[in-house]
């Protein structure tokens, strides 16, 4: 103990260093999120605590101030849609009632050859674990993205016969898989799959998917389109590696946001610094700052930015600037208007 040290502060330093030990799982927060104040299906609650948040602006710099705890994972725009805890019960649909509303759940789509995550609003015919995923995984491989810029790597035709789930481990049975993925991009589809089912899975009662398997029309297959290895386990490749380096999170494209705003980025990027950019009627800029993530490459950081804008139509921009030649890499925009 250093002198002077208290046992308190000789505690917190302790937590501290083992807490950089760790490497957190990327859908952390949204599973706390979800599961905070929910009833599990063994009849017990869980709880959860709001970590602190504190933003410094200066110099025209918003600094992000990191929570501790586990890596975050962007949530989802309020667009009406209610993310509620699988049903414990029968299936509204085999009760005769009317089937459950729309769940709102994150689902990867590609750009640029690299993922990238919305949240949509998926309708259910049950509120089962497997059909949550099921129904990720189908908007996310037939489904429109937002995003005009986005897109999928999976063929016309695909389709997601269902999902079958032992313990933790989640298997995607898919037809009319075709003779490739569009533009070759074997390798990333299937992470567009992966990604998808993992993230899926935490707003289910497995939390999180430890193992994700793909059989086409119910049958084992060794390989993907001849080249995938497909006849094991699937994993997540690292973030760094198939992630956008920028997400604009919040506003989603088309969304409607009010006067006062919280602009979310996330992204993968040398230090953690982005660019962030408000453009209004004309292309003319309204807003800009230099903005700091949570956390730099090889980790996923994040920042909330507060901005308050009269009603009208905007272009929100974010990119970051290379090392190397100064340029402008990997931009990411969504159209929005505040009313």
């Amino acid at each position: 103990m250093r002198p002077g040290e208290t046992p308190e502060e000789r505690l917190r330093d302790a937590l501290r260093a083992r807490a950089v030990e760790v490497e957190p799982a990327p859908d952390a927060l949204a599973r706390i999120r979800m599961r905070t104040g929910e009833r599990r299906r063994n009849g017990w609650a869980m709880t959860g605590a709001a970590a602190a948040v504190a933003a410094a602006i200066a110099a025209g710099v918003v600094v992000f101030a990191p929570q501790r705890g586990p890596q975050l994972e962007p949530q989802p725009a309020a667009t009406g849609s209610v993310a509620v805890p699988p049903s414990a019960g029968p299936s509204p649909s085999a009760a005769g009632s009317t089937p459950p509303a729309n769940v709102q759940l994150p689902v990867y789509f590609i750009r640029n050859g690299m993922l990238y995550r919305e949240f949509h609003a998926v309708p259910l015919t049950a509120d089962s674990d497997a059909e949550r995923i099921a129904a990720a995984v189908r908007e996310s491989l037939t489904g429109e993205a937002r995003d005009p810029d986005y897109g999928t790597a999976w063929p016309p035709g695909i389709t997601v016969h269902g999902v079958v789930i032992d313990g933790r481990s989640v298997t995607v049975d898919l037809g009319d898989v075709g003779t490739d993925a569009r533009d070759g991009a074997r390798a990333l589809a299937v992470q567009q799959l992966v990604y998808t089912v993992a993230a899926a899975s935490t707003y289910t009662s497995i939390r999180k998917a430890e193992a994700i398997r793909v059989v086409v029309d119910g049958a084992p297959v060794a390989k993907l389109w001849g080249s995938v290895d497909a006849g094991g386990p699937l994993r997540q490749a690292p973030m760094a590696d198939v992630q956008g380096p920028v997400w604009v999170i919040d506003p989603q494209q088309d969304q409607q946001a009010g006067r006062s705003f919280v602009v979310y980025l996330a992204g993968v990027v040398h230090e953690g610094t982005v660019q962030l950019r408000i453009r209004g009627t004309g292309g003319k800029v309204v807003f800009e700052r230099t903005v700091q993530l949570s956390a730099g490459a090889p980790a996923l950081g994040e920042a909330r930015v507060p901005v308050t804008l009269p009603p009208g139509r905007y272009t929100v921009e974010s990119w970051y600037v290379s090392m190397k030649d100064g340029s402008v890499q990997a931009v990411d925009d969504h159209e929005f208007t505040v009313g």
